[in-house]
């Protein structure tokens, strides 16, 4: 008999998250340091988790302590990862990343994944190396002032070649996962304004590279009309469609901040941007439902792009297109821009 039924109920959705060739008892075991039989009496509720082991497993696994039991609004249990102060965190951050795609695309359940991206979704930075680096730079000078960035300009940076090697493992489990994301008329405006702002301040030095970004800027326009053309996403090494399932909308409602909701069936997660990029995280099911719901809701009065829908899909991209091509005439002609 189950002592600890909130526990058991706990462990049943840390389980959800455990690859199939794995073996669940060995794979708490491990990650506890105990012994078969001590793992299967608290996974049967027998014998209750530490406080230390239910944060050790919560904090491996991305499942909210309060993910049961805990059910109401006025208090929600989020992950917000290791706190970001040196440039090993910094790392830590992207292992964190990739481990959450990684978690998700060998889950037991099929998944979908909603995407409101106030700004462009955080994996396609990934397919660019020069979108790559701004947005390392930035965040690690501008919104993180790490020590390690603070003498160094755009020209001087760097990204050591295993952090382009998680990147594409993020990309190519996104590229693996059935998705919806819901875009605006402003969602290149923030790294359109952080590319102006790093080249005004002479953080970018070189007009070359202010100019590599955008020509990437312009290239990601061409990844969408592909994906939204194809109802696929494309393989991040070839270049087509021949990825999940990809449903493309456009709202003209304002988003507010970049939000990820995961539908696996039984199991919900959502993941809030905060600091600019990075993201907090829970699986609480009261927080979880209200999500859905604002998502389904803006869904419902956004306008999909199907497939066939050339006319709406072009002009919206058209627009994206003229607000990179105003960046680009405001740095190569010293001007301002109303962006």
């Amino acid at each position: 008999m189950a002592h600890y039924p909130k526990q058991v109920e706990f462990l049943q959705l840390v389980q959800q998250r455990i690859p199939d060739h794995l073996n669940v008892v060995d794979t708490l075991g491990e990650l506890l340091g105990i012994g078969t039989d001590s793992t299967y009496r608290r996974l049967r509720g027998e014998t209750a988790l530490s406080f230390e082991e239910a944060q050790r497993i919560s904090s491996h696994f991305g499942v909210s302590m309060d993910a049961v039991g805990i059910d109401a609004l006025n208090r929600v249990d989020f992950d917000a990862g290791h706190p970001i102060e040196t440039a090993a965190d910094y790392a830590k951050y992207s292992q964190r990343l990739v481990a959450r795609m990684l978690q998700i695309e060998s889950g037991k359940q099929q998944s979908h994944m909603y995407y409101l991206a106030q700004d462009f979704p955080l994996f396609y930075i990934y397919l660019f190396p020069q979108i790559t680096r701004l947005k390392s730079f930035y965040w690690g000078r501008s919104i993180l002032a790490l020590p390690e960035f603070r003498d160094i300009t755009f020209g001087q940076f760097s990204i050591p070649k295993e952090r382009f090697e998680v990147g594409l493992e993020v990309i190519r489990s996104y590229a693996q996962l059935d998705s919806s994301e819901v875009w605006t008329s402003r969602s290149f405006l923030a790294t359109l304004r952080q590319i102006q702002y790093c080249w005004d301040t002479g953080l970018i030095t070189e007009l070359s590279d202010a100019l590599a970004i955008l020509e990437e800027m312009d290239e990601l326009v061409e990844v969408i009309r592909i994906q939204s053309t194809a109802g696929q996403k494309i393989n991040p090494l070839t270049r087509q469609p021949t990825g999940a399932p990809f449903h493309f909308y456009i709202t003209e409602l304002s988003v507010g901040n970049n939000a990820v909701f995961l539908d696996r069936g039984e199991t919900k997660h959502t993941f809030l941007s905060f600091n600019t990029f990075n993201f907090i995280e829970t699986t609480n099911r009261a927080f979880n439902r209200q999500t859905e719901n604002w998502i389904q809701e803006l869904i419902r009065k956004s306008t999909k792009i199907e497939p066939g829908a050339t006319s709406v899909r072009d002009q919206y991209l058209a627009k994206l297109k003229r607000q990179v091509d105003a960046i680009r005439q405001a740095i190569c002609n010293q001007e301002d821009t109303l962006l």
